[in-house]
Parts: C-alpha cells; sequence; structure tokens
C-alpha cells in the first residue's frame, strides 16, 4: 500500500514541481533578467521532487542526491 502511495505522489510531484519550477524561472527571467539553462532547470525539479517526497513519507534515510540519482536512472529506462 505505501509503494502505492508513494508512485501516486511520485507522478502528481512530478507535476506540481515542474510547473512550480517553470513559474519560478519564468518569474526570474522576466523580473531579474537572469539566464538560466535547461540542465539547471532539469536539477531545480529533480531537488523539489526529492524534497517533497522526503518531507511527505519521513523518509530520513536517503539523502536529496540519492533520490535524484534515482530519478536520473528512471529517466533512461526506455520503455
Amino acid at each position: 500500500m505505501r509503494f502505492k502511495n508513494l508512485e501516486k505522489f511520485l507522478w502528481e510531484t512530478t507535476f506540481h514541481a515542474t510547473t512550480w519550477s517553470l513559474w519560478l524561472v519564468r518569474n526570474d527571467l522576466v523580473f531579474n533578467n537572469a539566464s538560466w539553462r535547461v540542465e539547471d532547470l532539469g536539477e531545480l525539479i529533480k531537488t523539489r521532487i526529492a524534497m517533497w517526497i522526503k518531507a511527505k513519507f519521513d523518509i530520513e534515510v536517503y539523502s536529496v542526491e540519492n533520490f535524484k540519482g534515482y530519478l536520473d536512472g528512471m529517466r533512461k529506462v526506455k520503455v
């Protein structure tokens, strides 16, 4: 049951983290004349997802970097 909750939360979190990060980067570009690379945006999204998952499920065993590595591995899987 916990895995199903984690899986559902991961999909929801991915959507929300991507939307939120795009909004913040857009504001930074428009109002602060900042420059962003796509790779940096991707890292920001992965960091946000990892932090939200750790907070929601109270996971202290793994670091944010561990989660980001896991997300990198998921992206490389070909379906």
